[in-house]
């Protein structure tokens, strides 16, 4: 495990300076390319819902599809549950909508709310990350890794997408930040705000477990004879401090128990025609995926021959099947790397990476959303620093190609394709 032996300063102008003009750079080219998009590309026609009108939306429309509508909903009216079968706002956890009615509050419009909280839990996300990274290698490395990330085809979830995606990677970044720095109750609680935003929270207590472990494995003390003895008399009563991280996943558990009388409910929604992400083998082995990609020849042809078919996009199911392999192969690369991430890292966080994209994977019928997904896996990004590290060319290109997948990527999105 590559680690370097000097923790780095206190926070301090220079540690900001460098992952804050780095978002904003980028945060100055996506907005461009969303406001652009809306404005002078041609909209998906097959959006199911019309332009957005709030404060700002002039600028800021193309921020606004999709799972955001479930968001608004949630802030404006709160939770509720539909018919038996249908989809339901209960499906989504409560820290991302929380923290859009504070905002709420003060900008009197749930969806400028929105797009605010995921910037600025974006930026803070970058800021950690940065800081995470720094307390492992040296300051260039640092951002090398913060320019992979930012260089990420879905980063866009950092910037001002109303999804949970950008508070769920602040929450978890800041509790390993802070684990880092000693703070084991700390970093529990920043824990809890990880689980109460997404259902992959729990990957986050089994890696604070797991490097709380690992840390106290390599405090000194007797000489260890088997794998218990690596940790009697170095773990502290402090590092179980971490356990409370599952905090969040219990309260939001046992609110929908006693509103709604089942503390599993929003697993099951998910279920729901429209969202079929329920378990079991047709889901794990991406059946779904399989028979889209048997149709995909035919759905080029219909492309090609009959571009105009009423009610039948067939370049939509192309550019679906797509981008749903595009994201397949992310995910079969990010679980490649986890030996690399073990040897680099250790084994707690080569857990972690294991676990945030596992869990989702299993309740994903063909891979979309786990574009957006890896963002959590964060090791990936500096370890796959570190390997272009020596090979500038290559690095050069991964940086330039990723950056164009992004705008690309993001462009569709403003425009109300479904990509991730």
């Amino acid at each position: 495990m590559e680690t370097v032996t000097e923790r780095p300063a206190p926070w301090s102008r220079a540690m900001l300076r460098v992952p804050l003009l780095a978002w904003l750079r980028t945060g100055a080219l996506l907005a461009v390319v969303v406001w652009a998009s809306t404005e002078l590309l041609p909209r998906y026609s097959y959006y199911p819902k019309p332009p957005a009108s709030f404060r700002g939306s002039v600028l800021l429309e193309g921020w606004f599809r999709y799972d955001g509508n479930w968001y608004e909903l949630i802030v404006t009216r709160g939770y509720s549950l539909n018919a038996p079968g249908q989809q339901a706002n209960v499906a989504f956890f409560p820290a991302y909508p929380l923290l859009v009615r504070v905002v709420d509050v003060v900008v009197r419009d749930a969806v400028l709310a929105g797009i605010l909280v995921t910037a600025l839990a974006g930026c803070g996300a970058v800021v950690l990350f940065h800081r995470w990274c720094c307390e492992r290698v040296g300051p260039d490395l640092a951002r090398a890794a913060v320019a992979v990330l930012l260089a990420y085809p879905y980063v866009w979830y950092l910037f001002g997408a109303v999804y949970a995606d950008a508070v769920f990677l602040a929450a978890a970044l800041g509790a390993f930040v802070l684990l880092d720095r000693g703070h084991p109750v700390w970093a529990g609680l920043a824990g809890v705000v990880a689980t109460a935003a997404r259902p992959v929270g729990v990957a986050v207590v089994l890696g604070l477990v797991a490097v709380t472990l690992q840390r106290a494995a390599d405090r000194p003390g007797p000489p260890a004879r088997g794998l218990v003895d690596r940790w009697r008399g170095r773990l502290r009563w402090s590092d179980a401090a971490v356990l409370t991280s599952i905090g969040g996943l219990a309260a939001w558990s046992t609110y929908l128990w006693v509103r709604f009388d089942d503390p599993l409910l929003f697993s099951k929604i998910q279920g729901a025609s429209g969202w079929d992400q329920e378990g079991g083998p047709h889901t794990w082995f991406k059946v779904t995926l399989v028979d889209n990609i048997r149709h995909l020849p035919q759905w080029i042809g219909d492309a090609v021959d009959n571009p105009g078919i009423f009610g039948y996009s067939p370049w939509s199911s192309v550019l679906y099947t797509l981008g749903t392999v595009f994201q397949g192969l992310l995910v079969l690369g990010a679980f490649l790397l986890v030996p690399r991430i073990a040897r680099r890292l250790g084994w707690g966080y080569a857990l972690y990476v294991a676990a945030v994209m596992g869990i989702p994977l299993l309740g994903s019928k063909d891979f979309q959303g786990c574009g957006r997904y890896l963002l959590a896996a964060f090791p990936v990004f500096l370890v796959v620093a570190q390997a272009l590290e020596p090979r500038p060319a290559l690095r050069r290109a991964a940086l330039v190609g990723g950056t164009l997948a992004l705008v690309l990527l993001t462009s569709l999105y403003a425009r109300g394709y479904y990509v991730a």
